[in-house]
């Protein structure tokens, strides 16, 4: 991974745990002069430090594994990715629409520019993981639409009868959820010495995520249309779920299961399965929905997104930037404990209403408490990497 992009992923990883201590005190009215942003904290962590390791990694990883010569750092990708992130959490603690519109424009073409260099990639010596990479990139630039029309009033011009529910959905189960799967593909082999399953598995799920997420976005787009949600509830699950049985079976075999790492990317994925497992009972008007809509992606991003980058990240880091042949994944067991006991208490936290406020605080103080970890090791494998970059 480029230095430049790892430098970023450095900083916005620091501004995750910041914005998780200020949740945590503004919701325990410890501090009330300036609320937390809930939607700046979420897009700390996807576009910024999920971002920053995508558009860094999937060029060169894609090549190695297609066995074509490394691309050449893109500094107009990262630039336009990084000013356009910086203009659109201006524009969201200001609720500036212009800012927003600029920011929400450029990742936009950011986006367009990195499909167009993981295209240049395709060709029979692609891996299996490309068509992961380029669907769910695909699906980003959807939840970009959607996402910069909810500021700016395009939802009624595109018919989106429920826009933040479909922006989610396209950026959560189509784009996290692809890119993830296709980096499983990728890393399980190298980090437990065999595939993650064969070929047909390979395909089979890419289909039922890529068409389940499709359900997903359209049902809300349509105002809830039941087919194409519970389709896409039904094909996501069953894919998702056999995902996980295989990354399990894969690191039992090698040993691996022993290791806070591959339990932070194993657990990662209850915060994903539990909305999708909620979702029936918010349709059949069991639950409230809005109580749920509103804390739901917190525990989704800081459970699942920031769990997989926690173990997975200074994996990448110490493999591709120390040149370390067999390195350890990333995360400890109180990282481990910290992310999951504050998921469990944000999601407790919505249906005990005269508690939500300290137990949603709690809940963020355990997820800053498991980001200290993190932050020290990436920092430690930046001050190596650097000097050994000094000395060569």
């Amino acid at each position: 991974m480029p230095v430049p992009y790892l430098l970023t992923t450095l900083l916005y990883l620091f501004v995750a745990l910041l914005a998780a201590v200020d949740a945590s005190f503004v919701s325990l009215n410890l501090v009330g002069a300036f609320p937390a942003l809930r939607w700046v904290r979420v897009h700390f962590v996807t576009l910024g430090i999920l971002s920053q390791v995508i558009f860094g990694l999937l060029p060169g990883l894609v090549a190695s594994l297609a066995k074509k010569p490394r691309p050449s750092m893109r500094w107009d990708i990262w630039l336009t990715l990084n000013i356009g992130f910086v203009a659109l959490v201006a524009g969201f603690s200001g609720v500036n629409h212009a800012m927003i519109f600029t920011g929400g424009t450029l990742i936009f073409i950011a986006a367009i520019l990195f499909v167009v260099q993981l295209w240049n990639v395709r060709g029979g010596d692609a891996p299996a993981s490309l068509k992961y990479y380029i669907t769910g990139v695909l699906y980003l630039l959807v939840g970009i639409i959607i996402g910069t029309g909810l500021w700016l009033n395009w939802s009624d011009a595109l018919y989106i009868k429920v826009p933040l529910e479909a922006h989610i959905h396209a950026n959560s189960w189509g784009f996290m959820s692809l890119v993830f799967a296709g980096l499983l593909v990728d890393f399980v082999p190298m980090i437990t010495g065999r595939p993650l399953g064969n070929k047909n598995a390979i395909t089979y799920i890419f289909w039922g995520m890529a068409l389940g997420a499709f359900g997903l976005v359209l049902g809300p787009w349509l105002g809830g249309s039941l087919p194409p949600t519970i389709a896409g509830l039904i094909l996501h699950i069953g894919s998702t779920v056999w995902l996980i049985v295989l990354m399990i079976r894969a690191f039992k075999g090698s040993s691996r299961l022993n290791s806070a790492g591959a339990w932070h990317l194993v657990s990662s994925y209850a915060w994903i399965l539990a909305p999708v497992l909620i979702a029936p009972l918010i349709l059949l008007k069991i639950l409230d929905g809005k109580a749920i809509e509103a804390t739901a992606p917190q525990a989704l991003i800081y459970g699942w997104v920031l769990q997989f980058g926690i173990a997975l990240i200074p994996y990448i880091a110490r493999r591709f930037f120390l040149k370390e042949e067999n390195p350890q994944l990333g995360g400890s067991w109180m990282s481990l404990a910290g992310a999951t006991l504050g998921s469990i208490l944000v999601w407790v936290s919505i249906f005990i209403v005269p508690a939500r406020g300290v137990l949603y605080g709690i809940g963020f103080a355990l997820y800053a408490l498991a980001l200290i970890h993190p932050v020290m090791e990436m920092l430690g494998i930046v001050r190596d990497g650097l000097q050994k970059h000094e000395l060569a």
